[in-house]
């Protein structure tokens, strides 16, 4: 376990780590005891909100394009329009999770998660950020924690 030796690195590393021991043992569990989005969830305080209140300039910021989207993992996952760099997605991004302003969607009547939805606070519009498939949104966590961790070693 030990000290970080560079907590803003560490965090995140430790963060996705944690995200791929649950992922190995999963199958261990009864399918209705099986929290992988909620820990997904939870852990986007650690891999968006923390970045983001330390460490900002370090946020890559391309433009969002469709190739940028499709290297995130983001097929059938909707950005809005308001949101045309990586940083401003993840500000937003930021400010919904830490005001919980987002919704799980279900497509069924079994509650299986389909969709997540970040939106905007109430008093900002309550309108969508992004509507991430379920499935997809793992691998875009995975290549933006990938993406802060390599600019913060360049750049520290």
């Amino acid at each position: 376990m030990g000290n970080y030796k560079n907590i803003e690195h560490d965090f995140i590393d430790r963060t996705m780590k944690l995200i791929s021991q649950y992922d190995s043992i999963l199958h261990k569990y009864p399918f209705e005891e099986q929290y992988n989005y909620t820990l997904l969830l939870n852990c986007l305080l650690g891999i968006i909100v923390l970045p983001k209140e330390k460490f900002y300039t370090h946020i890559p910021n391309p433009i969002i394009t469709n190739e940028l989207k499709q290297n995130m993992g983001l097929n059938k996952s909707t950005i809005s329009r308001d949101y045309t760099r990586l940083r401003e997605l993840i500000h937003g991004l930021r400010n919904s999770i830490a005001h919980f302003s987002f919704e799980i969607i279900s497509n069924t009547e079994d509650f299986l998660v389909d969709n997540i939805v970040f939106k905007k606070a109430k008093e900002e519009g309550n309108t969508e950020i992004a509507n991430f498939k379920s499935n997809e949104l793992l691998p875009f966590i995975r290549y933006y924690a990938d993406l802060v961790k390599s600019n913060i070693l360049e750049y520290k």
